[in-house]
């Protein structure tokens, strides 16, 4: 170890220790996602490992930022008492044999003047990128069982990867929190001035659960359908600006470091494929140790030309030049760092036995669409512009039914009975909601919810998203996409 190096180092990347801000190239934004509240008043007040999760690029080391700027400036935290720890930088690596241990020691030796044993108030250890520090499970283990006042915040790339590094070392000492790309609403508070936005975003998106809870439970749709003119009205002024962006979240998709570009698209797709490119040949290969990065990053290309699509693993392993278990190996891979989302049939006790292939999609429907090329606004009139809208609907229903489950499951299915087909199936223990993805024959999809509501007999009533219709159809709600996504 080379102690003064590393002092240095260490040094740097803390300003804060000298009465300096904390800089922006860890805090990049000013404007603090709903999560930042649940890490500041929860995650922060317990004794536990707080874990942020979530795919590159994010937001993790933003809210990491905004974390440690609150402590300092909101809750008078002593600013010595904060470490942040790029644990991917080469400078702590270079200059340390073991990086946690000999930066901790440098730290309490030399800029706090304690031995963590005597440790009177919390002393909080950020360190970012976790994965990259080896048997990073037991060595934080140790740390915890031993000094009670170090509190550590991490954050890492792939959840499950995480989790399962854990199972073992850390079971009860350990509480996960994913962040995932900005949904439609978050995307129109961050893009809007202060001065045009409208102050009942968030009351909105509440209104419109609770007129979808209230909805649910009576089997009836007129509810959820009154709380959608009422919005409407209320936000008449800003309609034409809210429909722009929701345009615009179709093209760019909710990736926070894409906002800066406003509508200058092609930064944007540079910036999301550089991203990817780093995702594919540093994140995945270094976890997953791939031989093959560019034939990942290939079979991202054709399931961006297919999200929404079922998976015919042999058309894709023949299209890449390589094995059917090579591509179910990185199929796994690009779920497991949050890039794809399956979608499985759902089944009920009359087509229990009928077994049909999972469909894949994109996460965000910016990366799908910089994968293809088509960050621009003719995108929104191609062919296969359904496909860039379907993506980001099953995004936010995906969240949707997070929020329906009390923020346990993210799943959601589709259905199909041979000639008949929905989109998104969500499976709660009361009730089956059917919502059908339309941008343009939207009596078709009609029709496939009210066979869905009659085979099933756990459906009273379903919904279909259109680009942007609004009627009641018996029990069919036709809804605006913009709608349904700030509902999610």
């Amino acid at each position: 170890m080379d102690e003064q190096k590393l002092a240095v180092a260490l040094a740097s990347m803390n300003p804060w220790w000298e009465g300096k801000d904390v800089p922006r190239k860890i805090k990049k934004a000013d404007m603090k996602r709903k999560i930042f509240y649940d890490l500041s008043t929860n995650c922060l007040q317990s004794k536990e490992i707080c874990c942020i999760t979530g795919p590159r690029q994010v937001g993790k080391t933003t809210l990491m930022g905004q974390l440690i700027e609150h402590q300092i400036k909101e809750n008078k935290e002593n600013s010595k008492k904060i470490v942040y720890m790029p644990l991917d930088n080469e400078l702590l690596a270079l200059n340390a044999d073991n990086v946690l241990v000999d930066v901790l020691k440098v730290y309490f030796d030399n800029v706090l003047g304690e031995s963590p044993q005597n440790l009177k108030e919390n002393v909080y250890i950020y360190l970012d990128e976790i994965q990259s520090l080896e048997n990073w499970a037991s060595q934080l283990k140790s740390y915890y069982d031993i000094y009670e006042k170090i509190k550590f915040v991490i954050s890492g790339s792939s959840q499950t990867k995480l989790y399962n590094d854990a199972t073992e070392s850390l079971v009860g000492r350990i509480q996960f929190r994913l962040v995932l790309p900005l949904k439609f609403r978050e995307f129109l508070e961050f893009n809007l001035n202060k001065e045009e936005k409208s102050s009942s975003f968030e009351y909105s998106t509440h209104e419109l659960r609770k007129g979808l809870r209230e909805s649910l439970d009576s089997g009836d749709p007129e509810t959820l359908y009154k709380k959608i003119v009422s919005l409407q009205i209320r936000l008449a002024s800003e309609l034409p600006k809210i429909r722009k962006m929701f345009n615009t979240y179709l093209i760019k998709g909710g990736y926070p470091g894409v906002l800066d570009f406003e509508e200058d698209y092609d930064k944007a797709l540079e910036k999301i494929k550089t991203d990817l490119e780093l995702t594919v040949y540093k994140d995945i290969h270094r976890i997953f140790n791939t031989r093959n990065s560019s034939d990942l990053m290939s079979l991202l290309v054709l399931i961006a030309s297919s999200s929404g699509q079922k998976i015919n693993y042999s058309r894709l392993a023949n299209a890449i030049g390589v094995d059917r278990r090579i591509v179910a190996n990185y199929l796994e891979y690009t779920k497991l760092v949050f890039l794809t989302a399956e979608s499985k049939i759902y089944k009920n006790s009359k087509y229990k036995q009928v077994e049909k292939n999972n469909k894949i999609y994109m996460i965000d429907v910016g990366q799908r669409n910089a994968l293809l090329g088509r960050m621009n606004e003719r995108m929104l009139n191609e062919s296969d512009s359904g496909l860039a809208m379907q993506t980001a609907i099953f995004s936010h229903a995906s969240r949707l039914r997070f929020f329906l489950t009390d923020h346990k499951e993210y799943e959601v299915n589709y259905w199909e009975d041979g000639k008949d087909e929905v989109d998104i199936i969500i499976d709660l223990p009361k009730f089956v909601l059917p919502i059908e993805i339309k941008s343009k024959s939207r009596d078709k999809g009609i029709g496939a919810i009210h066979k869905f509501i009659e085979e099933t007999k756990r459906s009273k009533f379903g919904i279909v998203v259109t680009l942007d219709d609004l009627r009641l159809e018996k029990n069919v709600l036709l809804m605006p996409a913009w709608a349904f996504m700030l509902m999610c």
